[in-house]
């Protein structure tokens, strides 16, 4: 009994995680900014949302209208911009999940920068609409396809096609909590205590399975766990994908990546 009341706990500290870590507005605001507008962002795209999309009906121009503004060195600014305000963001909601801020500060740090790609694909799949073109950072940015693919290249594509076959799982906010909580307590290559990384990760597995099991018609738990839990190798190939861009967009050296970021690729890189 004890354990299904932590875990229920754990499972409303998450959820809660998510809606406060963003930082956005309780409400849809329309910002006009003027340093945004040299990347030719109009009113209608520079949108500040509370976390859940959904919540809103957002306007946009239809695709047709977008058009590739600014220089190819102003896209990679764009690109590099939109990794880092959403780093902060993600760093924020991290800081608040259940269980992580125990663990040694060094494993920690290890761990966002290791799942920070993955984190940043998770969340933009979630929001976005794949089938519209709408992309919805982290920050609270939302642009058209058509804006991202210069910065983004190939990655968007397969951003949004992830995006598609996530959407289809009719993932609700908690087990998508589950799952971007998984992404980051997962073992690395580095942890001075894994064991206690372990454990956290077993303490969130439960949750989900849990969630899962008062959430989804008998018949169908098992093959929804497992699609669930099935999206975790492929946020590791699509990471792979965006320290590859990065390395791209390194050796083309239009713009110099910022600092965080440039760690972030040395202390990643698989390749």
């Amino acid at each position: 009994m004890w354990s299904r009341l932590h875990n229920d706990f754990a499972m409303t500290c998450l959820v809660m995680a998510v809606y406060s870590a963003a930082h956005l507005w309780d409400s849809l605001k329309l910002v006009c900014s003027e340093n945004l507008r040299g990347y030719g962002w109009s009113v209608q795209q520079i949108i500040f949302i509370n976390y859940m999309p959904y919540f809103f009906s957002l306007q946009f121009q239809p695709a047709s209208e977008f058009q590739a503004s600014g220089t190819d060195a102003e896209s990679v600014q764009q690109f590099y911009d939109l990794l880092t305000g959403s780093m902060d963001v993600i760093r924020s909601w991290v800081d608040k999940v259940p269980g992580f801020g125990e663990l040694l500060r060094d494993d920690q740090d290890l761990l966002f920068d290791a799942a920070f790609l993955e984190l940043l694909v998770l969340r933009l799949a979630y929001r976005s609409n794949a089938a519209e073109g709408k992309l919805i950072f982290c920050s609270g940015v939302v642009l058209h396809r058509l804006q991202c693919l210069r910065g983004f290249g190939d990655w968007l594509d397969a951003i949004l096609e992830f995006s598609s076959s996530l959407q289809e799982l009719n993932m609700d906010l908690s087990a998508f909590s589950c799952i971007a909580a998984l992404v980051m307590v997962t073992e690395r290559h580095g942890l001075k205590e894994p064991k206690r990384v372990e454990e956290l990760q077993a303490r969130l597995v439960t949750s989900l399975k849990e969630h899962v099991a008062l959430s989804t018609p008998t018949p169908a738990r098992s093959a929804q766990l497992s699609r669930l839990l099935g999206k975790l190798p492929e946020l590791r190939s699509l990471c792979t994908q965006g320290l590859q861009r990065i390395f791209y967009l390194k050796l083309e050296d239009l713009v110099p990546p910022p600092p965080m970021l440039d760690k972030l690729f040395l202390d990643t890189l698989p390749f």
